[in-house]
């Protein structure tokens, strides 16, 4: 009997120790050795809710008793260099796609591929950007999920975070319009992104009169894959374009700046 309750207090010894472990890698060095009666306070406490349904730890609701206890920092006194790599075993486009709409709604538009693996089992994106402000893996993993992705675990070492992410049920954020009806597109931040339906055969375009569109047209297929691209120096007024074959998505922007559209353009879909 004695030999059961120490297997099973060892058992629930290395259970804890685990997420406390895990919890760790968030922590500064320089304050990991102070906070560690805390931390193993704070997770010694119903360990079970920091593992998913399938016994995994659950990276995420670590972060947030980290962060609701004041021990998760994120910032720094000047800005730095920061490495963030992306892991997934879908489709490359669209998930670095899904990745850069996620970090623009955070406000970080500034970054930099460092380096681009494939391999037949995985993808992985690393990214570098100077910030004095690492982005919260917590709102990261919100603005994911909010594009259909879930992020199966966080690791932390030293400046380099990385996130392994299931991204099988992705998806990037379209203009939708109606067939054969004429709609207006607000003034853009970047360049417009519509969703095409299969049977589109052509798409119209029209610039405001007091701008200077010079068009530069993508068709992307339903993995983001480029299909064909239209471009012209001269400015126009309108276009209409032949839809190729299966394709998903028009992108539609401007050859030198945004700005020359300014005013917005008009859609119409046949």
């Amino acid at each position: 009997m004695k030999i059961i309750i120490l297997l099973l207090s060892l058992c629930f010894a290395l259970y804890s120790q685990s997420v406390s472990g895990k919890a760790s890698e968030f922590i500064d060095k320089k304050k990991l050795e102070s906070s560690k009666n805390l931390i193993s306070f704070l997770f010694s406490k119903d360990e079970k809710r920091y593992y998913d349904k399938n016994g995994k730890i659950n990276t995420v609701s670590i972060l947030k008793t980290l962060r609701d206890n004041a021990l998760l920092e994120l910032s720094f006194k000047e800005p730095q260099d920061l490495e963030l790599v992306f892991i997934t075993k879908q489709n490359p486009l669209i998930f670095m796609r899904v990745i850069s709409e996620s970090l623009n709604s955070m406000g970080y538009n500034l970054f930099m591929t460092k380096k681009v693996s494939k391999t037949p089992e995985e993808f992985i994106w690393r990214i570098s950007l100077s910030t004095q402000n690492i982005p919260s893996p917590i709102l990261l993993s919100e603005a994911l999920k909010a594009h259909g992705c879930e992020v199966l675990d966080i690791t932390r070492d030293g400046s380099t975070w990385s996130y392994d992410i299931d991204s099988q049920n992705a998806y990037i954020d379209t203009i939708k319009v109606a067939q054969n009806k004429k709609t207006y597109l607000k003034k853009p931040f970047a360049a417009y992104l519509v969703a095409l339906n299969g049977d589109t055969k052509s798409i119209t375009l029209e610039a405001h009169a007091a701008d200077h569109w010079h068009p530069k047209v993508s068709f992307y297929g339903s993995n983001m894959h480029l299909i064909s691209t239209y471009e012209l120096d001269k400015r126009q007024s309108a276009l209409k374009l032949r839809v190729p074959q299966k394709a998903a998505y028009v992108k539609i922007d401007d050859k030198y700046m945004l700005d020359n559209i300014k005013r917005g353009l008009s859609i119409t879909i046949e």
